[in-house]
């Protein structure tokens, strides 16, 4: 049975609140814990969502926007939104400027998927240049992804269904 738009929105923010945790050991004693691989697909718990698999997948992803152009600008002028309580619009345009950026220029993915990764990638880079903004970069996060993804999210049956 494929999950509502408030399961998915639901489950966005388990995601979200797993990338941006900072405590390590947290991390490290959940994945343990849990007995998960990273690499299997999506799904294959006997489809039991888990945001750990899910977050582990697009922090892999993350990295291969930072030395993007128009990432390093997207984030500067998130960084002056932020000063001036214009947070998710910033978000909202900075994914945007990436998109249109030759990383995503890739037919064969789902605009949906790159809107995913870049979102996550320009988050985790705000959060971690300026760490005093991680409460505002996950709400915009948050609020981007359920607003532009997450009705397509619930249409391919929630998160753990999602290729990344």
């Amino acid at each position: 049975m494929a999950p509502n738009a408030h399961l998915v929105e639901l489950q966005t923010s388990q995601i979200i609140k797993y990338l941006f945790d900072d405590d390590d050991d947290n991390i490290a004693l959940r994945k343990l814990d849990a007995g998960l691989e990273v690499d299997s697909p999506p799904g294959s718990e006997d489809g039991h969502f888990d945001p750990v698999i899910i977050g582990e997948k697009l922090r892999s992803v993350a990295d291969s926007f930072n030395d993007d152009v128009r990432f390093k600008a997207a984030v500067k002028d998130l960084k002056q939104a932020a000063a001036q309580e214009a947070i998710e619009a910033a978000f909202s345009h900075g994914v945007d400027a990436i998109i249109q950026s030759q990383v995503c220029e890739k037919a064969e993915v789902a605009l949906e998927v790159q809107l995913i990764k870049a979102s996550v990638a320009f988050g985790l880079y705000v959060w971690k240049s300026s760490p005093e903004l991680k409460n505002k970069v996950q709400s915009a996060m948050n609020a981007f992804l359920n607003r532009r993804v997450g009705p397509w999210v619930t249409q391919q049956g929630g998160w753990d269904q999602v290729r990344i």
